[in-house]
């Protein structure tokens, strides 16, 4: 961690300030050492690069979800990352209408950031401050993988129990992760807090709209079967559907060169744009996790409207909503970029 990260970490339990204590440096990276809060004297220790916040005792489902996306974002790290204008395409697609350009010179919080595809991504955009923080100890790679990028800090942290100031970020992102927790609404909640009042909060989940048949066949399998293989038979049968999809994709398209009224026509032709590497990677996600809820459309509503909280809710692909809040009609305007 970069020493200026401190100004922007809080102690979860007390929201105190925290002191650094360096044990040992690289260039201008703390490796290990620890913060200390002064206000409740808990300790939290840095190793490897990363403030690690996560205390012990989440649910098994929890720590068996996270454990498995870090087990594959470790494995794909060095081919997503290889996709720099692709992943870019991504970032605007999944966060739209709220455009990266509008981060320069802002602090930006990137929720649930894997192993710092969305960092690499958001970096050039010239952010003062981009922190993204991670459940898992995938953070070690986020940090790896972006050590060299000057605006970029890493932590390790539970999205109910945030070690950042209240309201200090001017944005933060959250691509596909509060409907892997236990309680979507309260992971939205917790970010919302750390989002200034001319700020804005992008979310994107699953829908439950077109993917009715996923719940009724597909989670039943994912829970009961998928998510309780071995890391090596998950990952051989996520390489054989990857290549079936990728097939069936190019095949759709070919056969079906315009749009149609297909629920999945969108999507399957937004698969074709990943190489098979990524595909694969994209498929082992969906297969491995035991927390995924699909929300409807009128619950990202109910989320933005029980708040008092003007909102953008736009679907992706037909199959997924993005929801882009602030706390004013004047910062969402601001925040949001006509398509």
């Amino acid at each position: 961690m970069r020493p200026a990260l401190v100004e922007h970490l809080r102690c979860p339990v007390c929201r105190g300030e925290l002191i650094l204590r360096e044990s040992s440096r690289q260039g201008p990276h703390v490796m290990e050492g620890s913060l200390f809060c002064a206000g409740c004297l808990v300790g939290y220790p840095i190793a490897d690069g990363v403030p690690n916040f996560v205390g012990a005792g989440a649910e098994s489902s929890v720590e068996q979800t996270t454990a498995g996306f870090a087990t594959n974002w470790k494995r794909y790290s060095d081919a997503i990352l290889a996709q720099p204008a692709l992943n870019d395409d991504l970032l605007r697609d999944w966060i739209a209408p709220l455009s990266p350009e509008l981060f320069q010179g802002r602090v930006v919080l990137d929720a649930g950031c894997g192993m710092g595809r969305w960092l690499a991504a958001s970096a050039p955009h010239a952010p003062r401050a981009l922190i993204g923080f991670d459940y898992s100890d995938v953070a070690r790679a986020a940090f790896a993988n972006t050590r060299h990028l000057k605006n970029v800090h890493v932590v390790r942290a539970d999205i109910f129990r945030l070690p950042f100031p209240s309201k200090f970020a001017s944005v933060c992102y959250s691509i596909g992760v509060v409907h892997h927790t236990p309680d979507p609404e309260g992971a939205f909640a917790s970010l919302l807090d750390a989002v200034a009042d001319d700020g804005a909060l992008s979310t994107w989940v699953y829908g439950k709209e077109n993917n009715q048949w996923i719940e009724r066949v597909v989670s039943p399998i994912r829970s009961q079967v998928t998510s309780r293989l071995p890391d090596p038979l998950l990952y051989g049968l996520s390489r054989a559907a990857a290549a079936a999809l990728s097939l069936g994709a190019g095949l759709y398209a070919r056969t079906f060169p315009t749009r149609t009224a297909f629920g999945y026509d969108a999507y399957l032709r937004h698969l074709r744009g990943y190489p098979r590497r990524y595909l694969e990677h994209i498929v082992y996600d969906h297969l491995v996790p035991q927390l995924v809820e699909y929300l409807p459309k009128e619950e990202l509503q109910r989320w933005a409207t029980s708040r008092r909280l003007p909102f953008v809710l736009t679907s992706r692909n037909d199959n997924s909503w993005r929801l882009l809040v602030a706390r004013s009609e004047e910062a969402l305007r601001r925040w949001s970029v006509p398509a």
